[in-house]
């Protein structure tokens, strides 16, 4: 996380955003369990990487003042 420019709190939320996005998915999806854990997991995965991307983003371009 540290090589990204991210800090340990930014690591916290990070797996917070993808925990709760894998939960909701699992439970909303249908299908098998199977199928319903592994969309869980992939909305996850997906949401931690656009979690990644903006954190960046705003780390970068915030303003001094933040």
């Amino acid at each position: 996380m540290a090589i990204l420019g991210l800090n340990r709190r930014d690591g916290r939320n990070l797996i917070v955003v993808m925990l709760v996005v894998t939960v909701v998915m699992a439970v909303l999806a249908e299908g098998s369990a199977g199928i319903r854990l592994l969309a869980g997991v992939l909305a996850g995965l997906i949401s931690a990487g656009f979690f990644v991307v903006s954190t960046l983003l705003i780390n970068r371009y915030k303003p001094d003042h933040w």
